[in-house]
């Protein structure tokens, strides 16, 4: 990677209980991507927890101007996990910004959603360029219950050997 890039842009309105749920704690790869494997903590809280997924910098396409995970990596599929964080008992509501990867693989992009073992999936269908590298995204919610002690994962559901599939960014978490 070539030049400095500063680190990831804040998202507006914070991340509520999520520490750096927009991964503005991590340095911005700006027009270039890494890679990071299962077990590598890519940002400050947050850890490859599947395979390996592909961490986006802020130009590298269009998610609203903030940096974003691709949940397939190089020619696999990913997943990662935050670390634990703390909240009341309660209802809450998980929002992010989501796309699909439409350079290969399958045109639908599928993820599940974990927390405190409750879990969802969302897909994304890239059909007709209806995907990231078009600037095609748009906003998500899923509402859960925390304990006092919570995790959230995203691991991609998507075929072995995918290698493109959801995109993320800009997560967070507050309370209803």
């Amino acid at each position: 990677m070539s030049g400095s890039y500063g680190y990831c842009p804040a998202l507006p309105g914070g991340t509520g209980i999520l520490p750096d749920g927009d991964f503005s704690q991590a340095l911005n790869p700006g027009d270039h991507n890494i890679t990071p494997n299962k077990g590598v903590v890519f940002a400050p809280g947050w850890k490859v927890s599947k395979g390996n997924i592909d961490f986006n910098g802020t130009t590298y396409w269009d998610m609203d101007g903030l940096c974003s995970v691709d949940l397939d990596g190089d020619l696999t599929v990913g997943g990662i996990k935050s670390s634990a964080f703390k909240a009341r008992k309660g209802t809450y509501t998980l929002t992010f910004v989501m796309s699909g990867n439409g350079h290969c693989g399958t045109p639908l992009k599928t993820m599940k959603i974990a927390i405190d073992k409750q879990f969802t999936t969302f897909t994304w269908n890239t059909s007709s360029g209806y995907d990231v590298q078009d600037g095609d995204y748009a906003t998500e919610t899923w509402q859960f219950q925390a304990k006092p002690l919570s995790v959230l994962a995203f691991t991609s559901e998507d075929p072995k050997g995918t290698g493109c599939g959801v995109v993320i960014a800009g997560i967070a978490i507050t309370k209803n």
